[in-house]
């Protein structure tokens, strides 16, 4: 998925290429242009009551607006435009700004409610200057443009018309630029949000998309473990989702460890092998801290979701005779924990080929690490691919107390030392206090080493040499979640000491749902 910063890009490079090759319909390239104008005020519409719109915001929308009028003077002077070929850079730049506001719209609901944790980052006065920043340099690409169909005009006044078109998109560029420096440059990563619905791994995926596939299966989990945190879906997580949950997270983390221990024998630098090896140690703590967490559901039992629980003795045959015997529910499992277990296919098609299931009954021979370099595009790519999987853990390990506390009503136990008085002949009692903390310790326990994992793995990226802008917006995001369960001060996945992180992350106002 196009992140802001590769749509600003694209369209960067379609004004240039219209500047520098100018169409010969002039009356269609005005029309376009004055298009193109119109879509790049929209991500500049932003501002709210928690982070209103900037004065250098203001006055690049004021000089748009007077471009756009010495445009549409130019077009009255202009004939139509021909019905010939007309050149699409105009119109591929265009659709780049609208995808910008596709993408920054998409993670709030119709009613302008967040939907993801880095909708609150976009609510920031950095975020809206990094807006503010990009589109002012689209504004000088413009002006190139615009400058281009002044050249050889007969009209004089059309000439002149497109000279003050250039002259305002230039000076909008100058000022947006000079007064955007505490930009927030982290916001560029961002991508569009996808809804909760799961996409199956098939035995025809080719092994090179994984690393694509494996981002949007997490940005999925993300915004999944966003809305159990703040009680914004109608399908919540069960304690057999829960447990199921933690199974598949566990095998993903062994599976992306043995990835990177198959990887580390190729490489012919011994310092890059050990770092890899250290990153595989951590993904395993990481799947052990989430092994012990569906362990702890081992002797709990959800009622409105049996699907994990303690093997049953057969009815008796009194009980067959009265006709007490009856079917457990069938409940359709929560969304996230379908993607989950997708996620642990990918991984496991990424270390075993396409056709790897994990219900397989023998286990095939890894393929070869230089092959999985290739389809990662090497070893700094591959960590950032999998750098994903601790960093949506950490959001999903955050929100579980929450769905624990949520099912807490139907939840029993089989646990002998929680016979009570006037209950022994049933085997299932309701669950205890201590028990639902336990419980959520569980899962407290987890943040920490997807925390370590996610350090880790940013290391051998940084060694190699490939950036990973998203770390800085997954800390921010990280640290607005923390502040909404009024945690103080909160460790990020990104350690502040890593060289290329250390820009300064935008204090986050996260608004409180009223119950």
């Amino acid at each position: 998925m196009a992140t802001l910063d590769e749509l600003f890009d694209t369209a960067g490079d379609r004004l240039r290429t219209a500047a520098a090759a100018p169409s010969s319909d002039r009356p269609a390239s005005a029309h376009h242009l004055d298009q193109f104008l119109s879509a790049l005020a929209e991500p500049l519409g932003l501002g709210d009551e928690d982070a209103p719109q900037s004065a250098v915001t203001k006055d690049l929308v004021y000089h748009l607006s007077r471009a756009s009028d010495a445009v549409q003077s130019a077009q009255r002077l202009l004939p139509p435009p021909g019905a010939g070929p007309a050149e699409n850079h105009l119109p591929d730049a265009s659709a780049a700004v609208h995808a910008v506001r596709d993408v920054i719209e998409s993670h709030r609901g119709p009613d302008r409610v967040p939907l993801t944790a880095y909708a609150y980052a976009l609510t920031t006065g950095p975020a809206h200057h990094y807006l503010t920043r990009r589109c002012s340099e689209l504004a000088w690409g413009a002006a190139q443009v615009a400058s281009g169909l002044a050249q050889d005009s007969v009209d004089p006044s059309v000439a002149a018309a497109f000279g003050d078109v250039r002259r305002f998109l230039s000076e909008a560029s100058v000022f947006g630029r000079d007064g955007t420096r505490d930009a927030d440059a982290a916001i560029g990563a961002l991508s569009l949000t996808l809804p909760v619905e799961p996409v199956q791994a098939h035995p025809t995926d080719r092994t090179e998309d994984v690393p694509a596939n494996l981002a949007e299966d997490c940005d999925r989990l993300s915004r999944a473990a966003f809305e159990t945190l703040h009680h914004r879906s109608d399908h919540r997580m069960s304690g057999s989702d829960l447990q199921q949950l933690a199974r598949w997270t566990a095998m993903q983390r062994l599976l992306a460890g043995r990835v990177l221990l198959t990887v580390s024998e190729e490489l012919p630098d011994e310092a890059a092998a050990a770092a890899l090896r250290e990153s595989a140690g951590a993904l395993r703590a990481s799947a052990q801290a989430w092994q012990k967490s569906a362990t702890a559901w081992h002797r709990i039992v959800d009622i409105a979701d049996p699907r994990s629980h303690p093997k049953l003795p057969a009815p008796s045959y009194e009980i067959v005779r009265r006709g007490e015997v009856v079917r457990l529910p069938q409940v359709v499992p929560h969304p996230s924990t379908v993607i989950a277990h997708t996620a642990a296919v990918r991984v496991g098609q990424l270390l075993y080929g396409p056709e790897w299931r994990p219900e397989a009954a023998t286990r095939p021979a890894p393929r070869e690490g230089s092959e999985i370099l290739t389809d990662a595009q090497g070893a700094g790519a591959l960590a950032s691919a999998l750098y994903r999987l601790p960093a949506a853990g950490w959001q999903l390990a955050l929100a579980a107390p929450q769905a624990v506390s949520m099912a807490r009503g139907g939840l029993v136990t089989d646990a002998f030392e929680q016979r009570a008085r006037g209950l022994d002949d049933h085997r299932f009692r309701p669950v205890r206090r201590h028990q639902l903390e336990a419980l959520s310790h569980s899962y407290k326990a987890v943040l920490p080493a997807e925390q370590a994992s996610a350090a880790s793995l940013l290391d051998v990226a940084q060694h190699a040499g490939v950036p990973v802008p998203r770390a800085l917006l997954d800390a921010g995001a990280h640290r607005g979640l923390a502040a909404a369960q009024g945690w103080g001060q909160s460790r990020t996945a990104a350690r502040p000491d890593q060289p290329g992180l250390r820009a300064p992350q935008p204090q986050v106002r996260v608004p409180r749902r009223a119950l």
